[in-house]
């Protein structure tokens, strides 16, 4: 099949971890047929335009909006070809934030969209919304039933669901991202790094449970064959690095990053199924706790597969663990923030 041209491209989410390494990669290596970038960026976001074109490029258009206001998405999507969606919230205050943004947002975009007439939809979705496997040998495959665990999840699942039911000829790819990893590293992953220096990990039941991570580099990898790629239309892609990980693996390569030996705080595994219980009960009164809903899924089997995405878009990641996190503690210290 012939590559997809780009044309005018929308990217939501900026600034923002992945829209910011995207954002770089297109500017440097434009996708076939990309004739213009524009960034939908939060109303409420403080940084000055003048300064994210300076982070990004100054050939790239911002223009501000929220998914939860249709006029400013419509102005969003005027003119455009292709749009990447990648706005979403992760850790929220209240339940009911996840809906309105990750899944309503989606949605909503996705009809103004259609209507407008853009040609290609990719959705930056997640693994939660696949849930986990019963063991950690059995990776998760898009042909498995999805199972959402969690109220993040589930709005990520719908967001899915409702850009695949959105009438119209729009072509539309999906693409589950593991937890990702790289530089820039947001604050919540320097504390992370903070916490494995100072000898403080958290290590429940183990960490034995098998645990895919995505790379920044080549989560945009894969993003941008799903924009280029015609077989992408209407599939669901895992992005995910070369081979799941452990969860104590992956603490132990960020210690090596660090040039510290690893100490845990040994946890039961039951104390996760304790804190799975008490983040459902906190959600069904609207509110969420990160730390709880961390340690709750902190021995689930989230490992998954890539082949479809290798055998289909050509995806082949690039980094791996060690590199990666080798990459994003250099970032940290060259910051000042480790």
């Amino acid at each position: 099949m012939v590559d997809n041209r780009t044309g005018r491209l929308l990217v939501t989410g900026g600034p923002g971890w992945f829209a910011d390494a995207t954002l770089a990669a297109l500017v440097r290596d434009p996708t076939p047929g990309l004739t213009h970038l524009r960034c939908l960026v939060h109303a409420g976001e403080r940084t000055d335009d003048r300064d994210l074109q300076k982070r990004w490029g100054k050939d790239v258009e911002i223009v501000r909006g929220d998914l939860t206001d249709a006029a400013s998405l419509s102005c969003a999507v005027a003119g455009i070809d292709t749009i990447l969606h990648a706005a979403a919230v992760m850790h929220v205050k209240r339940i009911d934030e996840y809906y309105s943004v990750n899944a309503e947002g989606t949605r909503r975009l996705a009809r103004i969209a259609s209507e407008a007439g853009v040609q290609r939809f990719v959705y930056l979705s997640s693994n939660a919304a696949a849930g986990r496997s019963d063991r950690a040998d059995r990776l998760i495959s898009e042909t498995d039933s999805d199972k959402p665990l969690s109220e993040y999840a589930r709005s990520k699942w719908l967001g899915e669901r409702w850009l695949f039911e959105t009438p119209g000829p729009m072509a539309r790819t999906v693409i589950r991202s593991c937890m990702f990893y790289g530089p820039p590293v947001p604050m919540r992953h320097v504390e992370v790094y903070r916490r494995v220096a100072k000898g403080l990990m958290p290590l429940v039941g183990g960490g034995d449970y098998a645990r895919s991570l995505t790379h920044i580099d080549n989560l945009v990898q894969g993003a941008r064959l799903a924009l280029s790629k015609a077989a992408a239309n209407g599939q669901v892609y895992n992005i995910a690095d070369g081979e799941p990980y452990t969860t104590k693996k992956v603490v132990d390569a960020m210690a090596r990053a660090l040039g510290v030996r690893p100490r845990y705080l040994r946890l039961p595994a039951f104390v996760a199924g304790v804190a799975y219980e008490a983040d459902w009960l906190l959600s069904t009164f609207g509110m969420y706790e990160q730390t709880l809903h961390l340690v709750g899924e902190a021995t689930w089997n989230v490992g998954v597969s890539i082949e479809k995405a290798r055998r289909e878009l050509g995806y082949e990641p690039t980094v791996a663990i060690d590199e990666g996190m080798r990459g994003a503690v250099e970032w940290c210290r060259e910051r000042g923030l480790l």
